[in-house]
């Protein structure tokens, strides 16, 4: 079954849908659509993962990719991508991910 996770910039006014799906070969394939041209050409870079590539941040293969497409560093699309890709590995409960709805970045005065 696919996981699923939507991040809305509203800063900059662009959507993301991730999709990640486990493959019958243990690496979870990412599909990402999107109204932003940097993150299409990010999600068509990602290959699909091995749990090395998505367990630590430091070794990533996800934060490589966002570096190598020109993400901003303030852009929510990779950890978006982490948590679709550990929902769908079992790291995060599914459950529990979809009944707490969100997670987010309050700006505060």
């Amino acid at each position: 079954m696919v996981s699923r996770v939507r991040v809305d910039m509203t800063i900059c006014a662009h959507k993301a849908l991730i999709d990640a799906h486990m493959q019958d070969d243990s690496t979870v394939k990412v599909r990402i659509r999107s109204t932003c041209r940097e993150v299409r050409r990010f999600g068509k870079m990602i290959k699909p993962l091995h749990m090395e590539e998505y367990i630590s941040i430091r070794d990533s293969g996800i934060m490589e990719l966002a570096h190598e497409s020109n993400l901003t560093p303030t852009c929510l699309v990779p950890a978006g991508v982490f948590n679709a890709v550990w929902m769908e590995a079992g790291l995060i409960s599914k459950r529990y991910a979809q009944n707490s709805k969100s997670i987010c970045v309050i700006f505060e005065e």
